[in-house]
């Protein structure tokens, strides 16, 4: 008796329910490779044991990865419920309430005209009723003759058929004026839909996400979730103008990639040079085991091991285990850049590439001329610039313009402050280049060769055929070797500034000077001798 009243005295749980949450998308973080996306919500619980379902989430999301946090009431479990025979509703976002409103006018609009419509063609099959009445009127045959009578049924046939066939007449062309409206009515639906449609997040793979929460008592609960997702990078393109051959104007833009199965709308994005998904930690390293062995046993165990692979068997020689070494792609790192874009912007799911400009940036460029007449016919535009916007350029894909006109793309690299950096824009059809053998000795012509001397006499000329003078660093190559018994002898004419370009051997370059309407030659000779009993490759 006393634990019955007790029980009666405590306060009675509120039944569980089921409260379908609308979270969509608000902010996300892209990184090179995948983002960071966060949703919110605000919900009014009763207290006890419930579950929360949000209905438009992606099925390929990890549960483990999803952080979940509910301020007001604890969170006891989560999980995909399937719910294949519920009804999909779109989130009531601000513009899919504005494109709904107008759809629901438009519609409004064009059922008042039809309704005017109907009404005129009611008017219209009344009067012709009418016509129908009159025209059916007839005198009884056992009625007395009287003219009087007859002349006034008469006059009421032609007077009230009269004024019925007008009537008529004009409720018809009341219709047809009305009916010349229905067609800019009926484009205003059909755009208004396709507004809707387009402000209806995509349903491209509805699953549902059940929390089950524990409300100790009535609250507005804060629902703060957020999850790594795939299909979606980020990458930045330029457009850079070479601007009076002085000055290298930089529009900065992002090219976004999102694939996924939800849409974003209206969400605050963030761009991040960060890679929270490339490796973590160091490689492995395992000692190295090395031996020596006698020469004739080496080449015995080398010939079966080939016998054993022809023949689908390898085993191992090496004792130690064989890791291969991992050699590392170039890439950009650094300490970590990211923009926030200041607007809120719209990406629907699986979506093509959206480009956002960003700023423009504007540097000195000096202007120069790069010639390899071995194997181009014209010397390229070079311009050298330093990067003194203080901000790190990250690598990406540029186009090349020359006072406005599209002249190329190219991939630039990182540029960090006070970096220095060599960009071609183009080529320079005024100066011509030509490279002639005058002269070639080989011996025996073929792949090898057999004879123990090789000469070649080049001419290489630079003609500038543009209105302004050009510097140019016209390079070429030479033969050399790293043998003793190969003997290769070269000059040149002028002298080469450089006969090692970047620690290149054999490969010259002169800074020339050629004015406008003139042209520069260069003459180079080479000598390759070898012993009668050795071949050239």
């Amino acid at each position: 008796m006393r634990l019955a009243l007790i029980l009666v005295l405590l306060p009675l749980p509120t039944f569980a329910d089921t409260f379908a949450v609308q979270a969509p998308p608000v902010a996300a973080t892209v990184y090179a490779q995948g983002a960071l996306v966060s949703r919110n919500a605000t919900i009014a619980l009763p207290a006890g044991q419930h579950t929360l379902e949000l209905r438009d989430m992606d099925p390929s999301l990890s549960l483990e990865a999803m952080d979940i946090r509910l301020t007001g009431a604890a969170i006891t479990s989560r999980s995909w419920a399937a719910r294949p025979d519920g009804p999909y509703r779109a989130p009531r976002t601000p513009e899919w309430l504005a494109a709904k409103s107008t759809l629901d006018a438009a519609t409004e609009a064009l059922a008042a005209l039809d309704d005017r419509i109907a009404l005129a063609l009611a008017s219209a099959q009344a009067a012709q009723d009418q016509i129908q009445f009159l025209n059916g009127l007839t005198v009884p045959d056992d009625a007395a003759t009287d003219v009087n009578n007859l002349r006034a049924i008469g006059q009421l046939i032609a007077s009230d058929g009269t004024a019925a066939r007008a009537a008529m007449r004009n409720a018809e062309a009341e219709a047809r004026q009305l009916r010349k409206d229905r067609p800019d009515l009926e484009f205003s639906v059909a755009e208004a839909q396709a507004a809707l449609d387009a402000a209806t997040p995509t349903n491209t793979a509805p699953a549902t996400l059940a929390l089950n929460v524990n409300v100790p008592q009535p609250v507005e609960a804060i629902l703060d979730l957020s999850y790594i997702t795939g299909g979606v990078s980020w990458a930045p393109v330029y457009a850079f103008d070479l601007v009076d051959n002085t000055s290298l104007s930089i529009a900065r833009s992002a090219v976004i990639s999102q694939f996924t199965n939800e849409d974003w709308t209206d969400i605050q994005l963030t761009l991040s040079t960060l890679e929270p998904f490339a490796q973590a930690e160091p490689s492995q390293l395992w000692p190295q085991l090395r031996r020596i062995e006698d020469p004739v046993q080496q080449k015995r165990d080398l010939l079966r091991l080939q016998s054993d692979s022809a023949m689908g068997r390898t085993e191992p020689i090496i004792e130690a285990p064989v890791v291969a070494e991992e050699t590392a792609a170039a890439n950009f790192e650094g300490i970590g850049v990211t923009y926030a874009l200041p607007a809120p912007v719209t990406i629907k799911a699986r979506s093509e590439d959206l480009q956002i400009a960003f700023d423009t940036l504007t540097m000195d460029a000096t202007l120069s001329a790069r010639a390899i007449p071995r194997f181009d016919e014209t010397a390229f535009r070079l311009t050298k610039i330093t990067n003194t916007s203080g901000e790190l350029l990250l690598p990406g894909r540029a186009l090349l313009y020359v006072d406005g006109q599209l002249v190329g793309s190219t991939q630039v690299s990182a540029l960090p402050p006070n970096a220095e950096a060599d960009i071609f824009f183009g080529r320079i059809d005024g100066l011509r280049l030509t490279r002639a053998v005058l002269d070639r000795n080989e011996g025996d012509r073929g792949i090898i060769t057999r004879s123990n001397e090789e000469t070649e006499n080049v001419r290489i000329e630079v003609e500038n055929l543009t209105d302004q003078a050009w510097d140019v660093a016209l390079r070429d190559a030479v033969p050399f070797s790293e043998q003793e018994d190969l003997v290769i002898d070269w000059s040149a004419f002028p002298t080469p500034d450089s006969s090692a370009v970047d620690d290149q051997r054999g490969i010259l370059e002169w800074q020339l000077s050629v004015p406008a309407g003139k042209t520069l030659g260069i003459s180079i000779n080479t000598r390759l001798t070898w012993p009668e009993d050795k071949v050239l490759r």
